[in-house]
């Protein structure tokens, strides 16, 4: 009977169906962390210490803000990952690619899909999270909406995607290259086993790509029309607040990396058995 479920066949609907049930989850016990993560990225005058302290001694209200778009990220992801960490790389596969070429190009596939479907609702986020527990009330997914369009027009809701590009395409490469390297000694591993893999995979790509993350999120928060580039954003940065202000929340963004890169693992093993 064990062995029968074993070699069961998987289908696309099974990646579906466990991506919902995992995103919801995920999204629940992963929102504390992005709330805090974005609060401390843009507001790099203050420690993130402070930040938190803030947020200890502040009410649920402001702890929950940003919840629902989050909920309307994470589900927009669900429309096409299982998609496109099933067919795509499988397809890509067919062509007999070496790994490293073939992981260039799933990457390159998959953060432009993440950058132009999911910076809209990256931008909304940002702006109602950039506020900390002591400053002004939340404000709901429609006003940010509307803020940002006043402030910068359409282009607004794609503040920050060179950063964002730049961020997701190193994820995305060392999460088809690890799973290459790894999948063999999968097979019999368990869940708790799989966030210890998603750990030491999270751990290298969080600490390199924080940096650009905390750029995005400066730039998204940025309430003018001025337009900066990912260089012109990380000088002022560094002129404003230092080196290690490029690595703030990068406690909250490796949890929360776990998280992703643990279901994402888990989907490819259901590409596997498709």
């Amino acid at each position: 009977m064990a062995q029968e479920k074993r070699d069961r066949k998987t289908t696309l609907w099974d990646a579906y169906s466990f991506s919902m049930g995992y995103t919801a989850l995920t999204t629940l016990i992963g929102h504390p962390a992005e709330r805090l993560k974005v609060a401390i990225q843009t507001n790099l005058i203050q420690s993130s210490f402070s930040v938190t302290k803030q947020f200890v001694g502040g009410n649920l209200n402001h702890f929950s803000t940003g919840f629902m778009s989050c909920v309307l990220r994470q589900q927009g992801k669900v429309i096409y990952r299982p998609l496109l960490i099933t067919h795509m790389p499988n397809a890509i596969d067919g062509f007999n690619f070496s790994i490293i070429f073939g992981g260039l190009l799933k990457a390159s596939i998959a953060s432009s899909f993440d950058t132009l479907v999911l910076s809209p609702f990256e931008n909304i986020k940002t702006v109602q999270m950039k506020t900390i527990a002591n400053q002004n009330k939340p404000i709901k997914p429609i006003q940010a909406a509307q803020l940002i369009y006043q402030q910068r027009g359409v282009p607004g809701f794609f503040a920050g995607s060179t950063a964002t590009m730049g961020k997701a395409f190193p994820s995305w490469f060392y999460l088809f290259v690890t799973y290459q390297a790894i999948k063999t000694k999968r097979e019999k591993q368990s869940f708790l086993h799989t966030i210890l893999w998603a750990t030491a995979a999270s751990g290298p790509i969080s600490l390199m790509t924080t940096p650009l993350d905390v750029i995005k999120s400066q730039q998204q928060a940025c309430s003018n029309e001025i337009k900066k580039t990912v260089i012109g954003t990380a000088k002022d940065i560094y002129h404003a607040h230092g080196v290690m202000a490029f690595f703030k929340g990068i406690n909250c963004r490796l949890f929360h990396k776990t998280l992703s890169t643990a279901g994402a693992y888990m989907i490819l093993d259901i590409a596997n058995k498709m």
